[in-house]
Parts: C-alpha cells; structure tokens; sequence
C-alpha cells in the first residue's frame, strides 16, 4: 500500500508541473516570437565551390541582413569562431568588421506590427574594447511633404510639376539606439520602443507623424577592431526577449532556380534579361533622379545628379559601374538592386553580371515577342534607352567573361516584372507569356524564369495568368503585389505612385527586396526542383505565340491595300496614320464587333520598333485564314511582324505528295503575294484527289471564285470539312475582292492521315494544305522497335491512336500497316521503329 502511495503522490508531483509548465508556456512572455529573418545566422557557405581551399563553415555575407559590400560582416559556424565562447549554444554567429553596418528592414504588414506598438531588441556579443557596438532600431517612413515642386527649379531638364512626396529613398529616423557597454561578453537591449506614424491618404495633407511601413534593426561596428554578435531578436512588447522561435519561416524560392543558384555559386558569369514595360526599367513621373538623402542637409530631398539624366557612377562610390548602367533609372531599377545584391551577397564584380533591359516605355510582351531574337542575342549595340547599357563599349569589351564561357553570351535568366500594359488578348493573354517562356525553352534550353510581378493594389489583371504559369512551369512567383497591397495599410496609397501608375525609387527598393529572397539559400540545402520544360500548354493559343517571328517591310507583296493575311494567329502590326489612334479590322471586323478583343494602344509609328507595335493579337483559329487591316484616308502599314506556329509543312498541289489522278496544274497568280503558294489545282465536281501526311492538324487552302462550287474535305474517311468558295471578301475600303482562303481541321491524334477533297456544285481551285504538329512535347508519343522479317505480322499489344510511322531498315519494308499492326514485306529481315500517339 505505502508502495502504491509513493508512485501515486509522484504523479501527481509530475502532474501539478506539467500544469504548471503549461502555464508558463502560454503566460505573454513567453509567447513572444522573434521577427527578425534569420536571427540565428544561418548560412550556406559558397566558397568552396570556387575554391576548394576556402572553408565551408564561413561566408562573407549573411543571409537576409544587408551590408554595403561582400565581407564587410562575416557568418560561421559557432565552433569555427576561435576568439570567444558564446553563452549559449547557438547555430551561428557573426563577426562585424571595424566601421562596417549589418542591418534588416522588417516590414510591418510582414512582422503584423501596427503603428503605436512597442517592439525590443536584444542582442548578445563578444567586444575586445568596451562600447564597441552600436544598436538601432530606425523607422523607416515614406517621404510625405505636402505640396508641389518643379524640378527645373534645381536645374533638371523636366519642367512639369510633381507631388512632393514619396521623392527617393526611404527616410531613416531613428527610434531607439543602445551601446554594448563594457564586458567583452555582452547583451545588448533597446527596450520600450514605441511605432509612430499615421495614415493620412491625402498627398495634399501635411503629416506631423510621417508614414512609417518597417522597422529598421541595425548593428554598427564603432570600434577599430572586430565586434561579434549572435542570437539578435525583435519582440514585440516593452521588455527585451532572446531564444524566441522564429515568427516566419525564410523563403525557399531558391529551390525553383537551381541552375542560377548553381552559377551563382561557383561565380560564374550570367546574363539576365528584364522583360517588361516602362515600370520595369524605372521609368517614373517625376524621372528617377538621385536625391540628398541626408535628413540633416539643408538640402533633403533634392536632385543631386544634373540635368542629363545619364549614370554616373562616381555620385554613388563606384566610378567602375558607369561603362554598365545607361540612365539613374536603370540603378534605381528593382532589377538593378538586385544586381547590386547579387554582387554583395556572391562577391561578383559588375563586368559578370549582364542586366539585358528588355523592358521598353509602352510596351507589352505581347510587342516585345518581335525583340526575343535580337534582344537574346544581343543583336543590338549597348545603348542607354535600348538595353540599359552605357553607349560606346561593345558587349564583348563590357562583359568579356560572358563571351568567353563555352555556351557564349546566350541568357540564363528572365525576369518577369512587369504587367500593367498586358491587355493582349484579353484573358488569353496567359498565351502570350507562355509563348514567351517556351520560346526561350526551345533556344536555350536550361533557362530559367521568375515572376515578380509589379501590382498597384493587385490590380494588374494579368496576375492571375501569372499564377497559372507559375503552377505548370515551376517558376517561383513572388507575390509583390499582395506585399504592397497590405503595406498600404500604413503609407499613403498614392506614396508608391505619386504621380501615377509608376512607382518611385522606394517602391523599386521594395521591389528588389522581394526579389532578392528568390536567390538566398541557407543551411541545411534543400533539393532543387527544376522548372517544366515545355509541358502540356496552359492555352491553346500559345500555338502560334510560341512559334517564330518574320518580318514584312511596307514594299512586301505581302501587304496589299492596307491589308496583310496572316501566317497564321500571331502578328505584330505598324502603321502610321495622322489620326491619333489607327483603325483596325481582323477579318472584316472592327474592334467594337463582338468576339473581337483590342488590347492594343493603337498608337500610330512611323517605324518598326520591336518593342512597340500599333497592333497585336493572337487569339485566333489556327488554320483558318485571317486578315488585319489599317483603315482611314491617311493610314498606312509601315510593316507587319508575323510568326509562323511551330513544325508546319507546306503541300502545294504541284508537290508528288498529291494523287492528282491526272488532273492538271497551273500557276497562279496571287496579288497577296502567294501566302498559300503559287500553283493551283481545278478539281472538277465527280473528282477527288488525296494528300498523305503526318501530324496532328491540317489546313486547306483555296482560291475564292465567282461561280465555284462547294469544298467537301475527309480526313480519314470522315468529312471534317464543307465550305463553299466563291464568296467574296469585303475590305475596309468597301471594295469586294476574291482571294485566297483557308480552314483549318484540328485536333487529331498524332500519326499519318489520309486527306480526300472533292468538289460539288461547280470546280474548286485547290492551292494545296498545310500539316501542323501541335503537340506540346513527346510525354503523349509511344514507340515501338524489334527486328521482323518479310512476311512477319505484328499485332500491337494496344492500337495507336492514329496509324503510326513506320521506318524500317536493313531491306525490310512495309506491306500493309493500320492502327493496330503491320503485315512487313522486303526482301530481307532487318530493323524496324514504330512512333505514334498512344
């Protein structure tokens, strides 16, 4: 019985602590979380990769904390620091160079801080002389002056009027700020540190408590010798707390670029490309100038640069970037603070890091599919509002170790940024950045995409055709737009784009920050995931946007009365007009008909520009004929960009491949410039002939006439077509014209199909088909292959969609093949290969 007492008054010891624990476990304390990204100094040490001499448990940057350049704070493993025992046992600690600053922005929608809360900071450390370490916390606020201001007032070439807020960088006005004291082992603390800041959402309305939207932790070295510190953590509450748990997880983007994240990690040279419009490449109202950032100087707030808005690398310390950075846009661009942190934090120099500025004022990537050629290749000379680049160097003298890698200057990267013009095609416009994505996939393979898309309040309508890439290719997705849609809780909704939709240098700075997290991997690694090469398609449009562009000048005999017919659904059209807007008509139709969506800006160009077009569209019919026209007395095509859809063959009725049955040909003579060929065919009513060919679609082509009869087409024995061709075509001029025409039969299995026209009621004047293969990849093909002698029947185990392709070798050959096997023939035994769809 005293046994059974002893264990029964033990538990109930062990239950009266468990309860007590509990307590203690939820009392607010304790529930405290820290705010700060990686407070215990994780890392993922790169050296090694470029050196096999250097250690893997040190590194010259820290992820997701700042410095002003690679080196200037240093992280290690606890154990491998042999100049002092931290007080507890943490992951990592950090060494802080004499004079140098280690800092983080802590935003505070991200943190769920709100103005008038009261965060603590707590840091512990090691110092050789007392005093050495400063600590800060700083608000970090968006400029909110009331009023006006001109900048040819201060001597810029720009001479309208702008808001005043919201002019350059954030502002830095501190909050609290402690010392380390005298030990040389420390704990540092800011305690009791109140958020100000009001929200007045009138750029008019003056301000006493200024818009503050982060909380700014920073550790400066005050002393000549090295400070180290370890385990800082932000709470929230009037009382420092330490070994709190992380609040939010760090973000893991860099899985989703592997290949980037590889190269930037043995230091090898990359090209980045910027797609995009005017937003992408900084161009802003008022100009990007560079400011007085001093809120001490008389002068806050004031453009520094002169009226020549060209970069000068000397204003911000680094003379060596001018040959590299066109215009002060370009520095103060997101992509070009990312440049700037993928050099401090992977120790890069500027001349190995190519930051292409695809992006170009007005344009959409609808435009801008005419510039994927020569923009990749870098066709085009460095120059400033071409490419962002300084004029006068070649791209071989700026960026030698690009040229010189085995795979040449070809891109790695594509930043997708922006998003605000992309109306083409209305929801459809999914197709146009698909079309974009596969073809960089198809001419370089191994490239690699990430989205981060710019959004004024998640208004940008083609976030959602984003999404679904990001979900069928694997490219990371930085949600921009909702960071700077709760960030408006607190600033101004107009402090981000003061003067209209483009945002200025804070909101950039903002912008790089984001997508700087996609490239900051820490221990332990995670397993990259590659991105999808050319998956199954999200739209079936991007047919035509994925294929390659040509382009017709104004003396092409492609272009006939202000009219051009497609190749097939994608064109990219100039024209000039003294209008100030161009009157377009796709098939007779003008953009007010129903089913007809003009995205485009309509704007007239006296030139091609291929990153700005008059008029773009791709969501239309593969295989059917299609016709864009200019209409108004003084409107004229300049040129017409038209892209041909992937693994199309041309059969013209005088090709072998036709069974004509004896039926003659003879030219024709097309005043469109012969976009269906130049032979034709008269097939009479009673009469057929036959086209074999392989593919998954087929287009067939006619001459409208007066008089002629009705086109029947069957495709593998089943009618799959019945036009009637002498209707005539109705141009914007009123005038009615026979021409050529085109239906398009789709959707059949991949393999050889039999074609059959005929003719009824009267002849058709038959110029010959095209046969398309649409498939996505080969995920849906299935081949077959064995060795078979003359006279051997092979019976697939399941038939084939479509009768397969069959190839034999070695004297071998077919006699008779069908979806669901092959009678072989020859004269000997050899190999044979079976490929078709499943």
């Amino acid at each position: 019985m005293q046994y059974f007492l002893r264990w029964a008054r033990f538990f109930r010891r062990i239950l009266v602590l468990g309860v007590l624990a509990g307590w203690i476990g939820t009392s607010p304390a304790s529930a405290q979380n820290n705010l700060l990204w990686n407070g215990g100094f994780h890392f993922q040490a790169f050296e090694t990769s470029r050196d096999a001499g250097s250690p893997a448990a040190r590194t010259g940057a820290v992820p997701f904390w700042d410095q002003a350049a690679y080196g200037d704070a240093e992280a290690c493993r606890a154990p491998a620091n042999t100049v002092f025992r931290p007080q507890f046992a943490v992951d990592g600690v950090v060494v802080i160079h004499p004079g140098k600053l280690l800092k983080q922005l802590v935003l505070l929608h991200e943190a769920q801080l709100d103005h008038g809360d009261i965060v603590s900071l707590s840091v512990f450390g090691y110092q050789a002389k007392p005093g050495a370490l400063r600590a800060a916390l700083c608000q970090m606020q968006l400029d909110d002056a009331p009023g006006e201001w001109a900048p040819r007032e201060f001597g810029q070439k720009d001479a309208r009027s702008f808001p005043r807020h919201a002019r350059g960088e954030l502002v830095r006005v501190e909050l609290g700020g402690s010392g380390s004291g005298d030990g040389t082992d420390f704990e540092l603390k800011i305690e009791n540190a109140r958020i100000t800041g009001a929200l007045i959402d009138d750029p008019a309305q003056p301000s006493e408590r200024a818009n503050t939207l982060g909380i700014q932790v920073e550790f400066t070295n005050t002393s000549e010798t090295d400070v180290w510190i370890y385990s800082p953590c932000l709470t929230r509450g009037p009382v420092a707390q330490n070994r709190r748990p992380d609040q939010r997880p760090l973000p893991d983007y860099y899985r989703h670029l592997p290949r980037t994240l590889a190269k930037l990690r043995r230091g090898e040279p990359l090209h980045l490309i910027v797609m995009g419009s005017s937003i992408d490449r900084a161009s802003a109202n008022p100009p990007l100038y560079l400011y007085d950032e001093d809120p001490r100087a008389a002068h806050f707030k004031e453009p520094l640069s002169s009226g020549d808005l060209l970069f000068d690398g000397a204003r911000v310390g680094h003379p060596e970037w001018t040959p590299y950075i066109g215009q002060w846009r370009h520095y103060f661009s997101f992509a070009g603070r990312l440049r700037q942190s993928l050099m401090r934090r992977f120790n890069y120099p500027i001349d190995r890091l190519l930051l292409n500025f695809m992006a170009c004022d007005g344009s959409s990537i609808g435009e801008s599919h005419s510039a994927l050629e020569p923009w990749a290749a870098l066709a085009l000379p460095p120059n400033p509002e071409t490419n962002g680049q300084t004029a006068g160097p070649t791209w071989a003298q700026l960026h030698p170790a690009v040229f010189s890698r085995p795979e040449g200057p070809r891109p790695n990267l594509v930043i997708f940024g922006g998003g605000a013009n992309e109306k083409v095609d209305g929801a459809e416009e999914v197709a146009v950045f698909e079309g974009s994505i596969r073809w960089f996939q198809r001419h370089y393979p191994g490239i690699e995409f990430v989205f981060c898309l710019w959004q004024n309040q998640e208004k940008a309508s083609v976030s959602g055709a984003i999404r679904d890439l990001a979900l069928a290719y694997g490219i990371p997705f930085l949600d921009l737009g909702r960071e700077l849609h709760l960030a408006t809780r607190y600033v101004n909704r107009l402090g981000f784009t003061p003067g209209d939709g483009h945002p200025q240098a804070a909101a950039h700075y903002l912008w790089g920050r984001m997508l700087e997290r996609a490239f900051q991997p820490v221990d332990p690694l995670q397993t990259g995931v590659a991105q999808n090469h050319l998956p199954a398609r999200v739209s079936p449009y991007t047919i035509g946007w994925e294929g390659e562009m040509r382009t017709y000048p104004a003396a092409s005999p492609r272009i006939h009365e202000n009219a051009f017919l497609l190749d097939d659904t994608v064109v990219n059209l100039w024209a000039d007009s003294a209008a100030p807007t161009i009157g377009v008509l796709l098939d007779g139709e003008s953009g007010e008909s129903p089913g007809f969506y003009n995205g485009s800006r309509l704007k007239p160009a006296k030139a091609r520009n291929p990153r700005n077009s008059s008029f773009a569209i791709g969501r239309l019919s593969l295989g059917d004929r299609h016709v864009v026209e200019v209409k108004g007395a003084d409107t004229r095509i300049v040129a017409v960009d038209a892209k041909t859809a992937l693994n199309r063959a041309w059969h013209g009725v005088e090709s072998k491949s036709w069974q004509l049955h004896g039926l003659p040909t003879a030219p024709f003579a097309s005043a469109w410039g012969a976009p269906y060929g130049a032979v034709q065919a008269k097939l009479p009513p009673g009469r057929a002939v036959q086209l074999r060919w392989i593919g998954t679609d087929c287009s067939i082509a006619w001459v409208t006439q007066a008089g002629a009869g009705t086109l029947v087409a069957r495709v593998d024995g089943v009618e799959r077509l019945r036009e009637t061709t002498d209707a005539p075509f109705t141009l914007a001029s009123g005038k009615k014209v026979h021409l050529e025409n085109r239906k398009g039969v789709r959707g059949l299995p991949y393999g050889v199909h039999e074609l059959v026209l005929e003719a009824a009621g009267g002849p058709v004047a038959v110029l010959g088909a095209f046969s398309y293969d649409t498939r996505a990849n080969h995920d849906g093909q299935r081949t077959q292959e064995g060795l078979a002698a003359p006279g051997d029947r092979l019976v697939f185990s399941a038939p084939f969609a479509a009768e397969p392709i069959v190839v034999c070798h070695g004297g071998l050959q077919v006699r008779e093949v069908s979806r669901e096997g092959i009678t072989f023939g020859g004269e000997q035994a050899g190999f044979y290969r079976v490929t078709g769809d499943r």
